[in-house]
């Protein structure tokens, strides 16, 4: 009989407390921030990898951040230097899961590296004489005594012209 007021008491402390007690509101509010980074294409909902064949890598749109293959292992960064994401080609991937590079052979051979062919440039041919040389050969002729006197060349006062008889 000592055992039925002892568990009564309790049950009544338990309801008295969980009277008194504020309401708990659990919420679980789970925002995914998919959306692309401004120099890639936009993906459809649930998309989280792009494949950059210019780098070899991927991109994940969930965590914001490239992953390429360095050292024998792939590496995430937060950024690549050296790159400019802008003249990247991003494909779009359908693939769920964590590790795309797995697939990193068939995406190779259905996303071959875009080749930038930079033309090279023109060699410029300077047949005349290197820049103050006809000067310089000038100046020797005139100290030699290799000049005109001035008839037909304008030279003078301005207005001269060689005769004409």
């Amino acid at each position: 009989m000592n055992l039925l007021p002892k568990t009564f008491c309790t049950a009544l402390l338990c309801a008295l407390i969980g009277a008194l007690a504020p309401a708990a509101h659990a919420q679980v509010n789970v925002n995914i921030n998919t959306a692309p980074p401004a120099w890639g294409p936009p993906v459809p909902q649930g998309t989280q990898f792009y494949y950059i064949p210019e780098i070899d890598g991927y991109y994940d749109l969930y965590a914001q951040q490239y992953i390429v293959f360095q050292n024998g292992q792939w590496v995430a960064l937060p950024a690549l230097n050296g790159y400019d994401p802008y003249a990247f080609h991003p494909v779009v991937l359908d693939y769920r899961g964590r590790q795309p590079w797995v697939y990193v052979g068939a995406h190779r051979d259905r996303y071959p590296r875009r080749v930038v062919v930079v033309q090279p440039r023109p060699v410029i041919v300077n047949r005349g004489l290197p820049p103050g040389q006809a000067k310089k050969l000038y100046r020797e002729g005139y100290r030699e005594g290799r000049h005109d006197n001035d008839q037909g060349h304008g030279r003078g006062n301005g207005h001269s012209r060689g005769r004409r008889d």
